[in-house]
């Protein structure tokens, strides 16, 4: 083994290593023994399919600036992958504030936080889709594609991945209003309603008697809507791929 394989194994590791750090499903907790050796064994994977030697740094400085490029490429592309799930948490906060269960949070195994009900069963839905669709094996074949777009070693500069990274964030807000919207809108006539009755009948306890109601029909609509929401997510599964590929810096 040359010097250059182990240099390209190690970059090749690092960028490998941001990526399995937020890319979904992948960055879950589990014990870092295993994580390190996925990512050792994808580097391998990945080194040995660069024939071509690549320039190696010359000294200490150039070896921590190389190795904090590649990092930094590889935490980019799992934030390109993630973006979709931080829209798909968002809507079902949003949801879970609209039908009053927003109190009823709980522990995520997976990322320790304490998320909506609802935001819980989205994520856990799209993690199953993002898996049942292939959406994984494009994703890693993206980041495959990173090597040859910016082999180890090469020190490039896109100046169109900000805007890229920025206007793709701002999305994520969007994504999630166009996720939530059936029911912001169903909540709204209920509340509309009920306001309605409380004025018919003022002897009618409109607040408490809102709470069902707006659950029921919250989540009926929620349901009917599964299968537009799936269109969406795996729209955006789709372009997940070449949005990968022009965040790289």
């Amino acid at each position: 083994m040359t010097e250059n394989d182990v240099f390209v194994w190690m970059m090749a590791f690092v960028r490998t290593g941001g990526l399995f750090a937020l890319i979904p499903v992948f960055s879950a907790r589990m014990p870092v023994a295993v994580r390190i050796g996925l990512a050792a064994f994808f580097a391998w994977v990945v080194a040995g399919t660069l024939k071509a030697p690549v320039a190696l740094p010359t000294d200490l400085g150039g070896l921590v600036v190389v190795t904090f490029h590649e990092l930094v490429i590889g935490l980019l592309m799992g934030m390109g992958a993630r973006l979709i799930f931080y829209a798909i948490e968002l809507a079902g906060a949003i949801i879970s504030t609209e039908l009053g269960l927003s109190m009823s949070s709980q522990i995520d195994p997976l990322s320790q936080s304490s998320p909506s009900p609802i935001g819980l069963a989205m994520f856990q839905c799209a993690a199953l889709l993002f898996l049942l669709s292939g959406a994984h094996h494009y994703v890693l074949r993206a980041f495959l594609r990173s090597f040859e777009i910016s082999p180890p070693g090469t020190m490039g500069f896109n100046t169109n991945a900000g805007e890229v990274f920025v206007r793709n964030t701002g999305n994520i807000f969007l994504l999630a209003v166009q996720i939530s919207a059936p029911v912001i809108a169903v909540n709204f006539v209920v509340t509309l309603t009920f306001a309605i009755l409380g004025k018919a009948a003022p002897s009618m306890n409109v607040f408490a008697e809102s709470f069902s109601a707006r659950i029921l029909v919250g989540m009926t609509i929620l349901g009917l809507t599964v299968g537009v929401t799936a269109q969406l997510v795996l729209s955006e599964f789709r372009r997940t791929p070449e949005l990968m590929l022009r965040l790289i810096p």
